[in-house]
């Protein structure tokens, strides 16, 4: 009953796909398996079959809701059918007002496993391997589709490549996974190099610093805004971005859960309960305003593989940020459906926090998946999760139905949202005030920029102006010493090559404070006059002479003063932490194969991705995409004795051959024919023999391990002794179990 439910539900979504819109009649989703703490509330805002298989979300101007789908990310166990694009980005909307999604308007359609996406400059950017694209929106339909970046998701796989597109609060839109930035200005789009930051998702607070994960690591971030620590591209800094900034991993799930790796040692407990983060993703820093003091400016940071969402302080000391598990045996939310799978959250315009359920029983890529997990979710029957997906909100205030159009309000009005304690509100505000390039408001901004009562519509002012690209930069000379330390610090970068410079500089350098120091330490090399720079610099060291963070920001800037601050200094024993760095700068200038910090890092494909490939090519024909082999033609690859072995062992079938009588798992299998060896075949070097080998022990053994393409050249050398081909009985005099 339950497998008709679904396939009627398919149908269901697919008719929905051939029409432009649709109204939908959901069906109630059970929230008995939730659990929230602190009185939090959890309601779904939109499921099956108005969505399947959503990886992400956004509001758009209105408040409506985007959604971008991947229902062709691993549709089966084998991940098979995942080169037919099916991936969608539709609207929904709520006719009725009561709260919950009832309409649906296919945007785009036929993409191939879209992976990100942001409403910006009236328009949408979107992700499509290889393709970063921006299409206009007109009536809700695509016009004008622009090639941004015909290389940006190029190589890798799907679990690892650009994703997360976010506007900051700089005006430049960032990524996860990716060393380029980018941002349109008049008209033209423009894309330069960045840190190389996190796995899965993207997010920023309410200072423009951005934090990201990895999936074993919930939370890294950036102690300043972007591209400031960069610089100098001779540098390589140790301090300021890629902080660790939770080192407690674990997770506390209500339930054993089916994880990769679940036969090591350490990754579940007694109860077979997940111990520690495996699959962190899409973090997010809450600044809707509607939480209270107490959750303002948290991280929350998701676990699909363990059906939770956690919740991580933040606190600011001597510019640094430290993060701490609230809780240290529970979690913020908790479910016990295993096909709960929170892979995305967002601040809400009403002040809640939007969560994105891909709702999908594999979320394992196929490239990665062991033998051990196929079985666990072939026991739990995970794979017939499908063709699902959800939208929750959690809030604690119910719902305020605040008026969220933006496109009617004046210029004057977006000025006063600004203002607003929502983050939302103020993100879209500038955004929107740039985007019709608002110069009649000048006034207005540059008066809401020196008022200290509300530092975050300063902050936003501020940048809102350097967005329009025409202000009055003597402003930036009324800043007083009193006012909040990141505005001073945003002057003080706006003032930067200005011949008034140095002389507030002087100003704000006497209020010994360190998180305005570290900016004056960025900022004060790239003033105008060098001589006197270098004087504020050595004043500096005498307050700092063994600091690292310092040390980092006064080199990031002094790109053209590495030599003489370096000679001036050289007799000071106590500034040993510059000296080594400045050295280290003036070795790299001197090395033509050094390469500058903030090159792109290229994504290139892994070896068990490129092994896949491979084995696709060359093996898949006798052993089955599966491993399962083909009756009297392969055998079996999963459960073969031979496979278990050192990784060794696959290499040299690979290489020399195998003929006569295997044992699967532990039982004798004789086959008539043999399998050739493939040391002469040109196309199999020593590389693409050691992915196949990689993705082999990955996929179909219970011992995965990797091997070296140095490795693969000296096993051609080692070849049977006992026949043409090798045969189990001497592998396993060659190679031991691991």
């Amino acid at each position: 009953m339950i497998n008709q439910f679904k396939y009627l539900l398919f149908i269901s979504l697919f008719i929905i796909s051939c029409q432009t819109e649709k109204e939908i009649i959901e069906p109630e989703i059970d929230l008995s398996k939730f659990v929230l703490q602190d009185d939090f509330k959890i309601e779904t805002i939109a499921s099956e079959p108005l969505i399947e298989a959503p990886v992400a979300m956004t509001f758009d101007n209105q408040g409506r809701v985007w959604v971008m789908e991947m229902p062709d990310y691993m549709p089966n166990i084998h991940g098979s059918d995942e080169d037919i694009p099916r991936g969608r980005i539709v609207i929904l909307e709520d006719h009725d007002n009561d709260g919950r999604m009832d309409h649906t308007k296919v945007f785009l359609e036929k993409l191939s496993q879209p992976r990100a996406m942001a409403l910006v400059y009236g328009g949408l950017l979107y992700a499509e391997a290889p393709n970063l694209w921006f299409v206009e929106i007109e009536n809700d339909q695509p016009v004008n589709k622009v090639l941004v970046d015909s290389v940006y998701a190029v190589g890798g796989n799907v679990e690892h490549q650009p994703n997360g597109l976010m506007t900051n609060l700089d005006n430049w839109i960032y990524n996860a996974k990716c060393g380029y930035r980018y941002r349109r200005i008049n008209g033209e789009w423009k894309k330069e190099p960045t840190h190389f930051r996190g796995q899965w998702g993207l997010t920023h607070d309410d200072y423009g610093r951005l934090f990201y994960n990895d999936n074993s690591n919930p939370l890294y971030g950036d102690y300043v805004m972007p591209n400031q620590i960069i610089n100098n591209p001779f540098f390589r800094p140790k301090t300021g971005v890629a902080q660790n900034i939770c080192v407690d991993r674990n997770v506390y799930p209500l339930h054993a859960t089916v994880v990769n790796r679940g036969y090591m040692d350490g990754i579940l407990n007694e109860d077979n309960k997940l111990v520690a983060f495996t699959s962190s993703c899409s973090p997010l820093i809450y600044r809707g305003g509607e939480m209270g003091e107490d959750y303002q400016g948290n991280a929350f940071v998701c676990a699909p593989e363990a059906n939770l969402i956690k919740r991580i302080s933040l606190n600011e000391k001597d510019a640094k940020i430290e993060g701490t598990q609230v809780w240290k045996d529970k979690e913020f939310l908790a479910s016990t459906d295993e096909g709960f799978r929170p892979v995305n959250l967002n601040n809400a315009p009403d002040g809640s926090i939007y969560i994105t359920d891909f709702h999908r029983g594999i979320i394992q890529h196929k490239v990665y998946m062991t033998v051990y997990l196929k079985e666990q979710i072939e026991n739990r029957k995970l794979d017939t999760i499908i063709n699902a997906g959800r939208i929750f909100r959690v809030f604690q205030k119910e719902n305020q139905h605040v008026n969220i159009n933006l496109e009617e309000r004046s210029n004057e009005e977006l000025c006063e949202l600004l203002k607003n304690k929502n983050g939302w509100f103020r993100d879209r505000a500038q955004q929107l005030l740039i985007l019709r390039n608002a110069k009649d408001v000048i006034p207005l901004l540059e008066q809401i920029a020196i008022d200290p009562e509300n530092h975050l519509a300063q902050l936003h002012a501020l940048w809102t102006l350097e967005g329009l690209g025409n202000f009055d930069k003597k402003i930036l000379l009324l800043a007083q010493d009193n006012w909040h330390p990141k505005v001073i610090n945003t002057m003080i970068r706006f003032l930067e090559k200005s011949n008034e410079a140095l002389g507030q500089y002087e100003k704000f350098f006497n209020l010994n404070k360190k998180e305005i120091d570290v900016q004056l330490a960025f900022s004060i090399p790239k003033t105008i006059n060098k001589k006197l720079a270098l004087g504020k610099i050595l004043k500096m060291l005498e307050r700092y002479p063994d600091d690292e963070f310092i040390a980092d920001a006064i080199i990031s800037g002094s790109k053209e003063l590495e030599e003489l601050l370096s000679h001036t200094i050289q007799n000071k024993k106590e500034y040993s932490t510059i000296k080594n760095k400045l050295n280290e700068v003036i070795q790299n200038k001197e090395d033509d194969s050094f390469k500058p910090a903030g090159s792109n890092i290229q994504i290139g494909k892994d070896d068990k991705t490129v092994g896949r490939e491979l084995f696709n090519v060359h093996c898949a024909s006798c052993h089955a995409v599966g491993g399962y082999g083909i009756e009297n033609l392969a055998p079996p690859l999963l459960g073969a004795d031979l496979v278990e072995l050192d990784a060794g062992s696959v290499a040299s079938i690979i290489l020399h051959g195998l003929e006569g009588e295997i044992h699967i798992e532990g039982k004798p299998v004789k086959f008539n024919s043999v399998m050739p060896g493939l040391n002469s075949n040109p196309e199999l070097t020593d590389e693409k023999v050691a992915a196949i080998t990689a993705y082999v022990k990955n996929a179909f053994s219970k011992n995965p391990q990797g091997m070296s393409p140095e490795r693969v050249g000296e096993l051609r050398k080692v070849t049977p002794q006992e026949g043409v081909m090798f045969s189990e009985k001497e592998l396993l005099k060659i190679y031991k179990k691991n």
